[in-house]
């Protein structure tokens, strides 16, 4: 993925410049729990306790975000960014069935889930 565009819609916006920042902080939090935040578990608890090997998006493989701002002055103060996060997994997912024609059933889409798709449905 080389461009994500959001469009956000919180409401009034008084200032839009530090608003920026919320929205795109956001989409690559999304993408990072898309791409490359995995948690493992066992039937007791966690077992991916090593944050020297947990995987975060790098400023490189990080997209160009284009933040469109709608300012609705109908309307009350809303949100910042908590929207942009929820948006990466399934444009990923989306962009995954496009791409292989299988639907992901879950996240993250490390190349082992990858695999696990040839072998079905996820």
């Amino acid at each position: 993925m080389t461009k994500f565009t959001i469009g956000a819609d919180p409401g009034k916006i008084i200032n839009p410049r530090p608003t920026r920042p919320l929205h795109e902080s956001g989409v690559v939090m999304g993408l990072r729990e898309a791409l490359k935040e995995e948690v493992a578990f066992d039937k007791s608890k966690v077992t991916s306790t090593n944050w020297a090997s947990y995987k975060i998006l790098t400023m490189e493989e990080t997209p160009e975000i284009k933040v469109v701002q709608i300012s609705r002055d109908d309307k009350g103060f809303g949100g910042g960014s908590e929207a942009a996060n929820a948006l990466g997994p399934p444009a990923v997912a989306a962009a995954f069935f496009d791409a292989t024609g299988v639907h992901a059933r879950r996240i993250t889409l490390t190349p082992r889930v990858r695999d696990d798709a040839a072998q079905g449905p996820l």
